[in-house]
């Protein structure tokens, strides 16, 4: 549910950027702050309103947030060249809407700094859905931190005491998101990334309409909830917002560690309002995603950097 690190154009951080850096940084610790709002508002909610309700409307105000770009540049801004990729590309990201909104939800009760940990595992599903669909070359360096990442994710879940469902449905949210990253990256060479953004909103909300109607709440929400749910489905698209501005401004290698701050933000959350705190098998999974995560990130630079030399 939360936006993923970017995973191209890593450069290394001057002395010079150093300003910039500072300015990213705090538009991405505003981004994890607001979409911790996000999560926790889509957790309460689902106490009351089923989570597939919840995600149509954030879809939906996204969608009706970008009608003045859509007004302001024109039918244009429209236009794709690979139908059948966009549609596909919104079908992941709006499975992984679906199952990060169930996830946490209260019917299945995953907390939220276990939610975020496991997300961190789509830099694991990235690279190998990279090498499957974008024939990326990866070498064995990745291949080992992915790995590692991986079998960081089975010491969190613990799969031999048995793996509740919520964890399920956050693994097949990190995949989901890693799937449609990955086509963002294809589809970014032939379209303008607010392009990408106006419809996949459009596709989700429609493909989310049938979902919402079904588990329409046999009473309506109240004016304070509708309140709250408006405020859930801003805070998804601000926390998106702060970190595409977060990574246009600094260095993605600089920043992309920041987006770790989710899981100390989201254990407090837990702490102060679920009265729950993840166990230690979940804190040391956690941080060998982390690290392999971050070997990956840095990996990578050094191979563009390379690259860019040769």
């Amino acid at each position: 549910m939360a936006v993923s690190p970017d995973q191209s154009g890593l450069a290394e951080v001057s002395a010079a950027e150093a300003p910039r850096n500072l300015e990213g940084a705090l538009w991405m610790t505003a981004s994890g702050l607001v979409f911790t709002v996000f999560l926790t508002l889509s957790k309460v909610q689902s106490a009351e309103y089923d989570p597939g309700f919840l995600a149509f409307f954030r879809s939906f105000i996204a969608l009706i947030l970008t009608l003045p770009v859509i007004i302001q540049q024109g039918w244009g801004i429209m236009r794709i060249h690979q139908p059948g990729m966009v549609l596909l590309r919104s079908l992941f990201g709006t499975m992984g809407f679906i199952f990060g909104f169930y996830a946490v939800s209260a019917q299945f009760g995953l907390p939220l700094s276990e939610f975020n940990a496991i997300s961190f595992s789509r830099a694991m599903f990235i690279t190998v859905l990279a090498a499957g669909l974008l024939k990326e070359t990866v070498g064995w360096h990745r291949w080992g931190a992915t790995l590692a990442g991986f079998i960081g994710v089975l010491i969190m879940t613990q799969p031999q005491a048995g793996v509740s469902l919520g964890t399920l449905l956050a693994l097949a949210a990190a995949f989901c998101m890693a799937g449609a990253i990955t086509l963002v990256k294809l589809l970014s060479r032939n379209h303008r990334p607010v392009t990408l953004l106006i419809w996949a909103n459009l596709l989700s909300s429609a493909m989310l309409l049938p979902l919402a109607l079904w588990k329409m709440p046999e009473v309506m929400p109240s004016w304070q909830d509708w309140a709250m749910i408006t405020l859930m489905g801003g805070c998804g698209v601000a926390g998106q917002y702060f970190y595409i501005r977060g990574m246009a401004i600094g260095d993605a290698s600089f920043l992309s560690p920041i987006d770790y701050l989710r899981l100390p933000m989201a254990a407090t959350v837990d702490w102060l309002l679920f009265k729950a705190l993840p166990g230690p098998w979940t804190w040391v999974g956690t941080f060998i995603i982390i690290g392999a995560t971050a070997y990956i990130t840095l990996r990578e630079r050094q191979v563009r950097r390379g690259a860019r030399g040769a």
